[in-house]
């Protein structure tokens, strides 16, 4: 696709979300909003209206064991001035704190947000004080897959899908065999499913069994009748190695396409994950995938990354890096639109 051709189905796909530049701006703020919004509920914002060392901070949450995570998150809130930073001391920044309360009540794209939100304010924060204290913590893990859910019926999300299907190929992926990596919940593979209109061979795989276990089971209307996706003829199921110790149970060179939608920044591992996609790949074939790709200089833990981290990711990754990876695994034509959607081709 030109880049003419992309810059017009972006602004068709994306015309209700604004500013490409607003987007970004937004979604830090609000991520700001619900690691402050959880914070706040565990007593933390209100000992911050007096100035304080980050020793006192972890002294005042108790046994903190990642220190390195708590100072990662005040800086980056410093960052979002939600927080302020005097002589190595923090105190809230209570003005910057209320202007992103009053947008959860009244911007769109933070209502569209807002069950993040709240699952720092209900159980969230109470996840964030476990991993500052140490505890591996899991994405997939009830707490957490409870607030990610919203995913599923998420109007950016969906727009989101379907402008990486366009850069990878668009109707051109009709009658391919397709591997959907992190098939999640079954958003995916219907959004694939309906946009070729049926005609594909689809391997929904995820690296947790509960996860393809839910995928199975998720209902889809086909010629009028509801089906679940087990049942499709066109459509199996893998389990993965979260671990990446173990090759994906894919024979090589089998598939036409590898459709990833958010999922690099969750794994300690995107390298092996890259490799094995290159090599399911037939000669070729097309990667796409979704994750927020930083700026070369974005070095250290951004808001995103302290996020991410606190629901049990790992972290997003620079551009360097991505190419780094793509290189490294044997795929080219490397391509990052909107700082969020790759595209590259095996060789």
């Amino acid at each position: 696709m030109t880049l003419e051709g992309k810059v017009k189905v972006s602004l068709r796909l994306l015309k209700n979300l604004g500013s490409l530049t607003g987007v970004a701006k937004l979604t830090r703020m609000h991520n700001a909003l619900s690691v402050a919004v959880g914070l706040e509920k565990i007593g933390v914002i209100e000992f911050l209206e007096e100035p304080k060392s980050l020793k006192e901070v972890a002294d005042f949450i108790g046994d903190v064991k990642r220190l390195d995570l708590l100072e990662a998150m005040f800086e980056a809130l410093v960052e979002e001035k939600v927080l302020k930073k005097v002589d190595g001391r923090y105190t809230v920044n209570v003005s910057q704190l209320e202007k992103l309360k009053a947008m959860r009540r009244t911007n769109p794209y933070f209502k569209e947000y807002e069950v993040f939100t709240a699952g720092f304010e209900g159980v969230m924060n109470e996840v964030m004080i476990d991993v500052l204290r140490g505890r591996d913590f899991d994405f997939v893990s009830p707490e957490v897959a409870t607030i990610l859910y919203f995913q599923t019926s998420s109007k950016i999300y969906a727009l989101g899908r379907e402008l990486l299907l366009e850069l990878g190929g668009g109707k051109g992926l009709k009658g391919k065999k397709i591997l959907d990596l992190g098939c999640g919940f079954g958003t995916e593979p219907i959004t694939i499913l309906k946009y070729l209109d049926f005609d594909c061979h689809l391997i929904c795989a995820d690296f947790f069994p509960n996860v393809v276990d839910e995928c199975m089971h998720t209902t889809i209307e086909i010629n009028g009748q509801t089906k679940i996706l087990k049942d499709l003829d066109n459509v199996e199921f893998v389990v993965l190695d979260p671990m990446m110790k173990k090759l994906f149970p894919i024979p090589d060179d089998y598939v036409d396409a590898v459709f990833s939608f958010g999922l690099l920044h969750w794994s300690s591992h995107p390298k092996e994950i890259i490799k094995e996609c290159s090599r399911v790949l037939k000669s070729k074939g097309i990667f796409m995938t979704v994750t927020q790709v930083k700026r070369d200089e974005e070095t250290h833990l951004t808001m995103g990354d302290v996020l991410l981290k606190i629901i049990g990711g790992n972290r997003y990754y620079t551009k360097s890096e991505i190419k780094g990876f793509l290189t490294e695994a044997g795929l080219t034509d490397p391509t990052i639109f909107l700082s969020y959607m790759i595209t590259a081709r095996k060789t």
